[in-house]
């Protein structure tokens, strides 16, 4: 099959200095709202990639998504997103990779939650000081 060539071969070939990311379509919008299968994670060093991000996480299972963030200027934010097929691959990468050392650094790894899931759960950061 032609695409499942491409993605082996292609994938994050540079394109005007930046890499291409190419990932199976989700006609679906409401697999990706859910949740399921998502991960955050952060603490990311500046040189991992989102080749080596995918690289890292792919043993655990079919990855839909995946993308290291970046500022205006191309340079890594520190973190990161996984988007697995399943809630159980994502289980697994975040019981596997939560505290280990990536380049250097100790990443943190968990599920991905909305702005409002961690203002429910963590509360305003502004409420959370005590002095």
């Amino acid at each position: 099959m032609d695409a499942e060539r491409a993605l082996g071969t292609m994938n994050y070939e540079l394109i005007k200095g930046r890499p291409k990311r190419l990932m199976w379509a989700q006609r679906d919008p409401s697999l990706r709202k859910s949740g399921v299968g998502n991960v955050f994670i952060k603490n990311l060093d500046t040189s991992i990639d989102n080749k080596s991000l995918y690289d890292t996480f792919s043993v655990f299972g079919i990855i839909l998504s995946c993308k290291v963030a970046h500022d205006e200027r191309n340079q890594s934010k520190g973190y990161g997103f996984d988007h697995f097929e399943t809630q159980d691959a994502s289980d697994q990468a975040i019981q596997k990779v939560n505290g280990m050392m990536l380049n250097d650094k100790k990443v943190y790894v968990g599920r991905f939650m909305t702005r409002k899931e961690r203002m429910e759960t963590l509360g305003h950061p502004a409420t959370r000081f005590t002095n």
